[in-house]
Formats: C-alpha cells, sequence, structure tokens
C-alpha cells in the first residue's frame, strides 16, 4: 500500500482542484533572470502569484489571437468568402488587393 501523495489528496477534495499541476512554472520576472518550474507540492503563496502572473500573460496572448482570426473570419464572411475560399485572399480583394 502505497501513501496518496498531498497532492492527490488536495485534487480529489473538490472538482474544481482535479487539474492542479504536478509543477507550477515561475516567469522570469524583473531580477529573476531564469524561468523556476517547481514541484506544486514545494511551491510557496508567492511561487503562485508569480506563476499566475505568467499564465495571465499567456492567456491574454491567446486570446489576441483568437479574436484576430475571429475577425478575420467574420471579415471574410462580410466579403462573400465561402467555407472552401482562402481566408486572407478574400480580404484582399476586398480592399482591392491592397
Amino acid at each position: 500500500m502505497t501513501a496518496q501523495s498531498k497532492l492527490s489528496r488536495l485534487r480529489e477534495r473538490h472538482y474544481g482542484l482535479d487539474k492542479l499541476p504536478e509543477t507550477v512554472r515561475i516567469p522570469a520576472l524583473g531580477n529573476r533572470r531564469d524561468e523556476t518550474v517547481k514541484p506544486f507540492e514545494t511551491a510557496t503563496v508567492d511561487d503562485l502569484a508569480f506563476a499566475l502572473l505568467g499564465l495571465n500573460e499567456r492567456a491574454s496572448a491567446l486570446y489576441r489571437e483568437i479574436d484576430a482570426l475571429r475577425t478575420v473570419h467574420d471579415e471574410a464572411r462580410k466579403a462573400g468568402a465561402l467555407g472552401s475560399d482562402i481566408a486572407i485572399d478574400a480580404l484582399i480583394a476586398e480592399t482591392g488587393g491592397k
């Protein structure tokens, strides 16, 4: 019989915690020149705060990419593009090739 890890017990405690990662990635910030990866079970509250900064930055970049793709899709549709048309070609044709 093996002892259950603290992380496993925490994951089982609440369905919202079942996706807790094994490690936390602490980005290079300020005086910290290197990214650090620590086991979740040894992460401090400050480690989590810094990890959240990095995750929020990645999430913001992803949202900007999603918004850009949505804009191209929507504008291509407005220009009359159909499913198999190349989206960027539809936008370029809409502006007269500019």
